[in-house]
């Protein structure tokens, strides 16, 4: 059983970062919250998304066990079941979920879940709408997250950075994540024009100097910026060659979004 109450802006802001990287995907309910983790098609980007439960108006989760249907806080027996008994997975086409909130205007979103049914019963205002959900099975596995260690950390506005990720757009395919000593800076070179953006340490909110650089795919980078839309910082974590790991909160801080991107390793 599930059933929820929350701000329609907060519900978007989610699910437009989950959409940044893939179209559809299986959340975990549990009683501390939603969680997912998912890739891309190509296996090239991440996202891993968590949201509390306090960030909710009204979370109700209750699992049923041994036939009987029994509310996971209350669950205090010397025997714990499994922690995947204390779990509902829910396969949903975000995208079309998100049409269907931007319908709903800024009404608070009721939720309730009709498990055996596989529907989602969703409210807002005067609007109800139901929406069949993915049999999780027909997904593709939740991936592993990668152990990384990341030398350099960089935190920066989300503007600055979406502003700069749209001039890229009009001058390549690639864009070079980089820092050099005290100076983080990121280019993109085309066969005929070059930009570059170059911020220093008290130009930005943290900056682990270093000497670092890696090269992505700017189609990547431009979708992983449209999620982030409504954030106000966003922390780069970088290495040589290296994957990108970009995290930003969402939901006032109640909720943490990870991207993941596998780098271009550029011919020598």
């Amino acid at each position: 059983m599930f059933k929820a109450k929350i701000d329609s802006t907060v519900l978007k802001e989610c699910i437009e970062s989950l959409t940044a990287i893939v179209d559809e995907g299986m959340f975990r309910l549990t009683e501390s919250g939603l969680k997912l983790r998912a890739v891309d098609p190509a296996n090239v980007a991440m996202v891993s998304f968590e949201l509390q439960r306090d960030a909710f108006d009204l979370f109700q989760f209750a699992v049923k066990e041994s036939g009987s249907e029994a509310d996971t806080e209350a669950d205090t027996g010397a025997e714990t079941e499994p922690e995947s008994k204390k779990e509902i997975e829910i396969g949903m086409d975000f995208v079309k979920f998100l049409g269907i909130l931007g319908i709903g205007g800024r009404d608070e979103v009721e939720l309730e879940l009709d498990e055996h049914a596989q529907k989602l019963f969703t409210r807002m205002g005067s609007l109800a709408y139901t929406l069949s959900l993915l049999d999780p099975s027909s997904l593709r596995k939740e991936p592993k997250v990668p152990e990384l260690e990341f030398p350099v950390q960089v935190i920066i506005e989300t503007e600055m950075f979406r502003r700069t990720i749209r001039a890229a757009e009009k001058v390549g395919d690639h864009i070079v994540l980089g820092v050099d000593g005290e100076v983080f800076y990121m280019e993109t070179e085309g066969e005929m024009d070059k930009l570059r953006l170059e911020l220093r340490k008290d130009q930005l909110i943290l900056l682990t100097p270093g000497t670092v650089h890696s090269l992505y795919s700017l189609d990547f980078i431009t979708a992983m910026s449209k999620g982030m839309s409504h954030v106000e910082n966003i922390t780069l974590n970088l290495g040589k060659d290296y994957p990108l790991r970009l995290d930003f909160e969402v939901a006032e801080g109640k909720g943490k979004v990870s991207y993941l991107l596998a780098p271009r390793i550029e011919n020598e």
